[in-house]
């Protein structure tokens, strides 16, 4: 769990530009009991690999989207790849025993 001005410190941008990444990246961080803002672990990486794709990387936040809709869609054929070869192994094994 990290808390906002953490955040800011250790990826050295302002609060601003972490408040808009929140809205424009739909993360919704809770709050703790002083109202602050605190983030996951799966929320800190996300918002560090949005740093690098607009910070280190140059793009926009829309091309960043666009970046991340790729990785989504890569992953799902991936997985979909990985279940299909898991169907052939299981069939192959099976075939092998009734022979």
């Amino acid at each position: 769990m990290a808390k906002l001005n953490q955040l800011v410190i250790g990826l050295n941008v302002e609060e601003k530009t972490l408040l808009s990444w929140n809205k424009n990246f739909k993360i919704h961080p809770q709050e703790d009991e002083k109202g602050e803002l605190v983030y996951s672990k799966e929320q800190v990486d996300f918002i560090t690999h949005i740093h690098f794709l607009i910070k280190k990387r140059g793009f926009t936040i829309i091309g960043a989207k666009m970046e991340l809709k790729k990785k989504d869609v890569i992953n799902e054929k991936r997985d979909t790849t990985i279940q299909k070869l898991t169907q052939i192994k299981g069939f192959l094994e099976e075939l092998k025993d009734n022979i």
